[in-house]
């Protein structure tokens, strides 16, 4: 399934999957609901096979995402059964001997209901990567995986957080385990929830974690942890591709993909896709990791616009406290029926788990590529936060809720906390929404999010992942095939650092062109300068006013100048425009904000099934 919403209160049938679909501003999963005397369960339809709800006289079970099962094949992911997947997993939950830390691997979130003794069971993955939502009162208790939808049958429409705006605003994450909607939080990660209703209230019991990234020693060398990450993600793959004929891979002219490249089956049909701005260095870079590893190049063109052309849509499918940004296959998946393959590929999370960017290390080396990383002691995390921007009363609200996630990670990882600040749970990542779009569009299969990347990286030292010494031992012989292409950035992945020191005078050269504009954007991403330069980012600007909010918070940081000020950095003022979008009151700006946010969605070339924000009661 996509996403599930459930309710310990009776919600009346359609409600809770108009609020599911409302996710969706073009082509809406069809959604099948559950009712009983333990409430009411809506889930959305997957792309993935194999795991559609499964309903018998005592239990009922839905599986999110698509776990690689670990105490069984997996032949059902391209199987007629589509209940297969749920089946295994609920019996082998049944049968007392379920080891979720074990038996499961990448991105999953499960809820069983035991209907004739009216409990509750939710199961998050090791890191959350896959979140679950919880909204919690006495008499009532519901839980969903997208925070929109979920406020919406809480009836939680204007109780927004405006601590947690100004920090999604500011940090491009809401701190855990806080949500931007008072009252619901996240839960907690690599955990089982149990919930008991009783004479009409709900009994919590205390969590059971089965899993925490304790610093430990687990590994007595560099060499041991690199043989059995490697041997991890190549078991994943193994177990994942076996029933496969035809798969997809995501390219670029990094390292990351062109490892998912060369360790997939050669036998597989493939197909290798790159988004771009146009023809770049970045498209020919992988246009040769894809001829050596024997796939079919598609490279693909958006829209120099593309990233507001999506704003609305995109927003919508990762949810409010995301960064929409990282939805970069929305679209594009219709385009080249992304949802047509058996699955599709990527090496996303590869630098967060193993390369260690989260670390703090010596100044400068994270903006020049050549220098050494050396990591430094202490943290900034805990640090005041200040701005003009918004009241002083909310910028300590969230140096408050900084300071007590940071000490919550230091007591598990005393000497790398700072580093795995941002890595637990991994709602603390940015970047994250990405896997929350793709999982919502098509079979997408991540390979470092299995179980052994996860645990290798939680007892792995930080000096090891440092410099990619830990990511080269165990990869180094999957990047061979490519030793001889640059990276994007004008290094070879193949060697360690003080190899590509040689190379170092042609990232300068590159540098020093694209800042002085000789050269044309050469990257991947959004050329976010150009879209800030445009028309329509300013009719855009001119749109947003303090009163067509309904924060008065984000309604005060408008009236200040925001948008258009030096205090926000580019990314900080694309967060302040999604939270924007996301409080728009209803009447009457919503027709001129879509005009402007999406001509597609004016001109009709896009449905909208849901309700505009605010909208009868929606928010």
């Amino acid at each position: 399934m996509s996403d599930f919403l459930f309710s310990s209160r009776y919600l009346a049938p359609g409600f809770p999957s108009r609020a599911l679909q409302s996710i969706y501003l073009e082509d809406p999963p069809p959604a099948t609901e559950f009712h009983g005397e333990w409430g009411t369960l809506a889930v959305t339809a997957s792309p993935y096979n194999g795991f559609a709800p499964l309903d018998t006289q005592s239990h009922l079970c839905v599986v999110i995402g698509a776990p690689v099962l670990y105490f069984q094949d997996n032949h059902f992911l391209v199987g007629d059964d589509d209940q297969a997947g749920t089946r295994a997993i609920l019996e082998h939950w049944q049968s007392g001997e379920a080891d979720w830390a074990e038996d499961l691997s990448g991105p999953f979130a499960i809820i069983i209901i035991d209907k004739l003794a009216s409990r509750i069971i939710c199961i998050t993955d090791l890191m959350m990567f896959l979140p679950i939502y919880c909204y919690r009162i006495e008499s009532r208790v519901a839980l969903g995986t997208h925070p929109d939808a979920l406020a919406q049958i809480c009836d939680l429409g204007e109780e927004r957080d405006d601590a947690s705006l100004v920090d999604f605003i500011l940090h491009h994450v809401v701190t855990y385990p806080y949500t931007v909607y008072r009252g619901m939080l996240q839960c907690h990660p690599a955990t089982e929830h149990v919930f008991q209703f009783r004479n009409g209230s709900v009994h919590a019991f205390p969590r059971q974690p089965y899993w925490a990234p304790l610093e430990s020693r687990e590994f007595r060398a560099l060499s041991e942890a690199a043989d059995t990450l490697r041997e991890g993600v190549e078991g994943y793959l193994a177990r994942v591709c076996e029933p496969m004929q035809r798969v997809a891979q995501f390219l670029s002219g990094g390292e990351d993909s062109r490892v998912v490249a060369s360790m997939l089956p050669q036998r597989l049909e493939q197909d290798a896709f790159v988004f771009l701005n146009g023809p770049t260095r970045e498209e020919r870079i992988a246009g040769k990791v894809a001829k050596a590893s024997g796939a079919r190049f598609r490279p693909q063109y958006r829209e120099p616009l593309h990233y507001l052309d999506v704003l609305l849509q995109a927003a919508r499918l990762v949810g409010s406290g995301h960064q929409y940004i990282h939805a970069h296959t929305l679209g594009f998946h219709r385009r080249c029926e992304l949802s047509s393959y058996e699955g599709v590929f990527g090496g996303y999370l590869a630098d967060a788990l193993i390369k260690a960017p989260y670390a703090r290390r010596m100044p400068g080396s994270k903006l020049i590529k050549f220098l050494p990383q050396i990591g430094f002691p202490g943290e900034t995390r805990t640090q005041e936060i200040k701005s003009e921007l918004f009241p002083k009363h909310l910028l300590n609200e969230v140096t408050q809720r900084r300071r007590m996630h940071f000490e919550e990670v230091r007591a598990m990882r005393p000497r790398s906390a700072h580093e795995w600040f941002a890595l637990w749970p991994m709602t603390m990542r940015s970047a994250i929404s990405n896997l929350y779009s793709n999982r919502r569009l098509f079979r997408s299969y991540e390979m470092f999010t299995c179980k052994e990347a996860v645990k290798v990286s939680a007892a792995s030292p930080t000096a090891w992942k440092l410099n990619r010494r830990l990511f080269l031992k165990a990869f180094q012989s999957y990047l061979k095939p490519t030793r001889f292409v640059l990276h994007s950035d004008g290094r070879l992945p193949y060697l360690p650092w003080w190899g590509n020191l040689p190379l170092s005078s042609l990232w300068y050269v590159r540098q020093l062109a694209w800042h002085t504009g000789l050269q044309q954007y050469q990257g991947s991403w959004a050329n976010w300068k150009a879209v800030m330069a445009s028309d329509r980012w300013r009719q855009l600007i001119a749109s947003l006013t303090p009163e067509t909010l309904t924060s008065p918070v984000l309604g005060e940081a408008l009236a200040k100048g925001a948008l258009v000020g030096s205090e926000l950095s580019r990314s900080q003022k694309i967060n302040l425009i999604q939270a924007c979008t996301q409080t728009i009151v209803a009447e009457p700006a919503c027709p001129d904000q879509i005009a402007v946010l999406s001509p597609a969605l004016q001109e009709g070339e896009l449905s909208c099934p849901g309700h505009w924000p605010g909208q009868d009661g929606y928010e």
